[in-house]
């Protein structure tokens, strides 16, 4: 128990710093999906193509490679051209975090405006609207009824990759715990106990949340990972 109230105020920091990596990088993934999603569903080859490669290329690689690629790799080239400050652990992480799962919210993107019947956009263009009006005020809003759990999901799955940026010295629960297991590894368990309940403490309520709203919208919404 002792050691528990000793590493307790390190845990709850690299909580903090967990969310943070969070909230600052799923809204950056939001937006990418959206943009990747309108790219793939777009008529023209030449957005098409780039989209389509980058999203097989982010979920088809180890989030872990892609991380140590920037980190490492772009903060060669960038020390280069004296520019290596702006990749450290917190830059690098937010942009591994954002770029890799900007492309599954993409597919979640795509996989909502599909969901949406097509009779509805018929139905918008009857009632005299543009093809952008009917976009915005008849499909946008049922795409993004169908895309919210999934989104919740990703969430969720972003709190537990973020331990990731702990291989490159970033400073959040995992890297947190390592620490302290290495400073009494005589007596591991009670401070793997604390991380796994810190995590359960970040995720549970998001998950019930999630779940308030999937009863409120429809049974049919695309699959996350």
């Amino acid at each position: 128990m002792e050691l528990v109230q000793a590493a307790l105020p390190a845990f709850l920091r690299g909580a903090l710093n967990t969310l943070i990596y969070c909230a600052i990088s799923f809204p950056i993934a939001i937006v990418l999906g959206i943009l990747l999603a309108a790219m793939t569903t777009s008529p023209y080859l030449f957005l098409r193509w780039p989209a389509a490669w980058f999203i097989e290329i982010m979920r088809g690689t180890p989030m872990i490679t892609q991380l140590l690629l920037l980190y490492y790799g772009v903060g060669a080239v960038l020390a280069q051209v004296n520019l290596a400050t702006w990749v450290n652990a917190w830059t690098a992480g937010v942009t591994a975090l954002a770029l890799n799962y900007g492309a599954y919210e993409a597919e979640v993107f795509r996989a909502g405006l599909k969901g949406v019947d097509v009779g509805q956009r018929e139905a918008a263009l009857s009632l005299g609207m543009t093809q952008q009006q009917g976009f915005v005020r008849v499909i946008l809003p049922q795409a993004v009824q169908i895309v919210i759990p999934p989104l919740i999901n990703d969430f969720i799955y972003m709190l537990k990759d973020s331990a990731i940026v702990s291989v490159i010295a970033g400073v959040d629960l995992t890297s947190v715990l390592r620490v302290w297991v290495i400073r009494n590894s005589s007596n591991p368990f009670p401070l793997y106990a604390l991380a796994l309940g810190l995590y359960l403490l970040m995720s549970l309520p998001i998950a019930i949340w999630g779940r308030r709203i999937e009863r409120g919208f429809a049974p049919h919404s695309p699959t996350s990972r």
